[in-house]
């Protein structure tokens, strides 16, 4: 709205004025209420994650403190029981079977055989298995097929697909690592047995 130079405004010129400039605030006010709206729930939520972060945060250093308290009396039991003095028995093979090396009572593996640390002794039950074992562990690095088990045991070839069955048994308990490759012909595969972890016979 314009009024003519040198005339002071009317009464309805001034009024309309500061009604468009009411309806102007009005508006203004409207859109920064509607902003801090909008910031305060921003807010709440940020204030909402983040305590829930401080919670997570306490128990996870609650729940690490505890592990690394276990993981301390591991260690200390570990050490004591290793400290501790114990008698080195071995195991004479009979007289009737397989000339094989003394195997340590505890691993029921030979001196010689070297197995990664800490894994658990497998007891063995069975003549068949326990004689099998003691073939294997006379060199735990070598891979044995079923024939030279067999003929280890001076059996005769019959008795391969037996003991073949045997060591694949002996795999399922975790005391042998099975592997395979293509034979010499190529028209097949080859199976190898090799010791895995400590044993001991039930």
């Amino acid at each position: 709205m314009s009024q003519l130079e040198g005339h002071l405004p009317s009464a309805d010129w001034v009024a309309q004025d500061l009604e468009q400039m009411l309806r102007e605030c009005d508006a203004l006010i409207e859109s920064h209420e509607e902003q801090l709206r909008r910031l305060r729930e921003s807010i709440a939520g940020l204030e909402a994650e983040l305590e829930h972060a401080r919670g997570n945060r306490d128990e996870a250093s609650r729940v690490l403190e505890a592990l690394r308290a276990a993981v301390r009396e591991g260690q200390q039991l570990r050490a004591t029981r290793t400290q501790s003095p114990s008698p080195h028995l071995r195991v004479v093979p009979d007289s009737g079977s397989p000339s094989l090396p003394p195997a340590d009572f505890e691993t029921g593996t030979p001196e010689a055989t070297q197995l990664p640390p800490g894994n658990p002794v497998v007891l063995i039950g069975g003549a068949r298995s326990v004689i099998i074992m003691k073939v294997i562990s006379t060199d735990g690095q070598r891979e044995w097929s079923a024939r030279a088990v067999t003929e280890a045991l001076g059996e005769p070839a019959d008795a391969v697909r037996r003991n073949r069955c045997v060591l694949d048994n002996l795999c399922k308990r975790g005391v042998l690592a099975k592997s395979e490759r293509p034979n010499r012909e190529g028209n097949g595969k080859s199976v190898f047995y090799r010791l895995a972890a400590p044993w001991q016979a039930a």
